[in-house]
């Protein structure tokens, strides 16, 4: 996503909200709401004994891109699903439906193209963050040392797990998607990437990675799912 470079940065309302998130089994406080949280229909799946995880996500990968019709799937953390549901399975791969997607669409898909390698499955109706952070750098910095030195300190893989580092020519920039970051994993991993670009950590912007008026979480969390998540062996 394009990122608009800002000359000072960018104040943020502050809303705190807990909301499950970071590691799926505590409530996470964010005030990066908005066009930053989306709400997705995502897929728990646990593979037969002695399954291919790989073959599982290319089989699933395949089907979702053509015959099953419902776009590209993107892999995230299991922290996305709510704690109730982890108590019941913790998945070890978790697909997420492109933005617009339900689950009763995630549930006839798997209904009609689940691999024979899975054992089981959920489908259930999560909120994550989709974000980016972007940082230009002090003067003398190339972007592309300010990626090493933050690949080296290895911060932004403990926060983040998955994350995507684009080097652009103005600067840098971090995607993430995945589980609710607390605010407080977000601010470590602005300290990381500060001190990577040798620069204050407020003049790392957090943005939205997508356009469009996401969850507002003022109100606290919305009702998720329309139906009760559902599982099939």
């Amino acid at each position: 996503a394009a990122v608009r470079w800002p000359a000072a940065p960018q104040p943020i309302a502050v809303t705190t909200v807990a909301v499950e998130g970071d590691t799926g089994d505590g409530h996470a406080e964010t005030t990066f709401d908005g066009a930053m949280v989306r709400k997705r229909a995502a897929i728990a799946i646990h593979p037969a004994r002695g399954a291919d995880r790989a073959h599982i996500r290319a089989e699933l990968t395949a089907a979702a891109k053509g015959k099953g019709k419902v776009g590209s799937l993107t892999e995230a953390t299991f922290a996305v699903f709510d704690e109730q549901m982890l108590a019941y399975l913790v998945p070890e791969i978790t697909m997420v439906l492109p933005e617009g997607k339900t689950v009763h669409e995630a549930e006839a898909f798997m209904r009609d193209y689940q691999p024979a390698d899975v054992a089981f499955y959920l489908t259930q109706t999560v909120l994550v963050h989709d974000l980016t952070f972007a940082v230009m750098p002090a003067a003398g910095m190339k972007p592309a040392a300010v990626r090493d030195r933050q690949d080296a300190e290895g911060i932004l893989t403990d926060a983040l797990g998955r994350y995507q580092t684009t080097v652009q020519p103005a600067g840098l920039t971090v995607h993430y998607f995945g589980a609710i970051l607390s605010d407080v994993t977000i601010a470590a991993v602005r300290d990381a990437m500060g001190r990577a670009a040798k620069v204050a950590p407020d003049r790392i912007v957090v943005a939205a990675t997508q356009p469009g008026p996401g969850v507002d979480l003022a109100n606290g969390i919305p009702f998720l799912n329309d139906i009760p998540a559902h599982g099939h062996h």
